[in-house]
């Protein structure tokens, strides 16, 4: 898709993708910007509907690994850190590009949403169905339990506040359609919410996946503690 918003600096270092969830936008990756760019090259983008980058008429995970090759045009190898639903578009962009990726870091992520319970479908779109702004918040807010920071919580609603209201729908119906993709064979690497019972299969399951916890955060990590997140973030991408 033409027109998304990249935030692009930094260099030196194999570079590093920086890939948000549902509902969000980069800036829930502002502290882990910072700190990678003393280093080494960094992208992070906008998702379709989200943030400052354009509405679409279509919202699907096909549709976002598309987006993300664009974004990645021209690098000629690189990490991918994603967050939540954006595991299931580094599983997918995985089996397609493993020539060009060097590991991917799956961030409280899903990564393979196929095949998952009848109750699990049923469940989001019986929730999904008809949303409005206001359901919408609600749905965030309990998402964001009691562990999340004020300022989590603050920049977290702000952000599902400028998402494309059909993302959420369309883009939570189309994970569930997404078929296993071809299993990439480099480092891949899971940084994970202690206590995280998510139903859906966490990235953390796959094969070969290292995981690495923590604990006190929401499913926001990245925002609640950048410091831990920090470290397990630089000890994944060593």
């Amino acid at each position: 898709m033409k027109g998304l918003h990249v935030d692009d600096g930094g260099e030196g270092g194999v570079p590093v993708v920086l890939h948000h969830g549902l509902g969000a936008d980069l800036e829930v990756w502002r502290e882990q910007i910072g700190h990678l760019r003393r280093s080494r090259r960094v992208l992070a983008f906008d998702m379709r509907g989200h943030g400052r980058s354009p509405r679409a008429s279509e919202y699907s995970v096909a549709a976002l690994v598309t987006d993300l090759e664009e974004v990645i045009a021209g690098l000629p190898r690189f990490w991918l850190v994603g967050h939540s639903l954006a595991g299931v578009v580094l599983t997918e962009f995985a089996g397609r590009r493993q020539e060009s990726l060097h590991g991917l870091v799956y961030v409280d992520a899903l990564g393979d949403s196929s095949n998952p319970a009848p109750e699990i479908r049923e469940y989001f779109r019986a929730h999904d169905a008809g949303m409005t702004p206001e359901r919408l918040q609600e749905a965030y807010r309990e998402m964001l339990g009691p562990l999340a920071r004020p300022q989590t919580r603050r920049l977290v609603l702000q952000s599902v506040a400028r998402m494309d209201l059909p993302a959420f729908a369309s883009l939570r119906a189309s994970m569930l359609e997404v078929a296993p993709a071809r299993p990439f064979a480099g480092p891949k690497f899971a940084i994970d919410a202690e206590g995280n019972d998510d139903n859906l299969r966490m990235a953390s399951l796959l094969p070969g996946v290292r995981q690495r916890k923590i604990s006190g955060v929401s499913h926001w990590l990245m925002l609640d503690d950048p410091p831990a997140f920090n470290a397990a973030l630089d000890e994944a991408l060593q």
